[in-house]
């Protein structure tokens, strides 16, 4: 059992260009799909490019798992926090922001956390 999540991935171009081996391995381990990608039309706005990669009901265990540990201190101790963000779409409470990680809300995705529920019976 366990909570299970949807987990997004935010970076610039120049973040994933970088990932080490190791880092690129986990989002293939971890079956993140790359959805979408960012390329700007202007040369001026070339910091913004960048990719968003998303994996779908995961046990998103940040202080638990050795490979997402490892995965997040690549993230933090060799890019700038504000190159990059990592979403959990649902913790074990909607309103918590346990799991995410990074500061690039400006990305060019829009991409944020949106929780909603709803009651459903037969």
């Amino acid at each position: 059992m366990g909570v299970r999540s949807d987990v997004g991935i935010a970076m610039k171009e120049y973040v994933f260009q970088n990932l080490s081996e190791k880092a690129k391995k986990f989002l293939e381990e971890w079956e993140f799909d790359e959805r979408e990608a960012y390329k700007p039309e202007q040369v001026k706005d070339e910091d913004d490019a960048g990719r968003l990669f998303v994996t779908q009901d995961v046990k998103w265990y940040h202080h638990e798992y050795d490979d997402i540990i490892a995965f997040m201190k690549h993230l933090n101790d060799d890019h700038d926090e504000e190159d990059w963000l990592i979403i959990q779409a649902c913790h074990d409470y909607p309103e918590s922001t346990d799991g995410d990680e990074g500061g690039w809300y400006n990305n060019p995705f829009d991409f944020y956390k949106n929780v909603s529920v709803e009651l459903s019976w037969n």
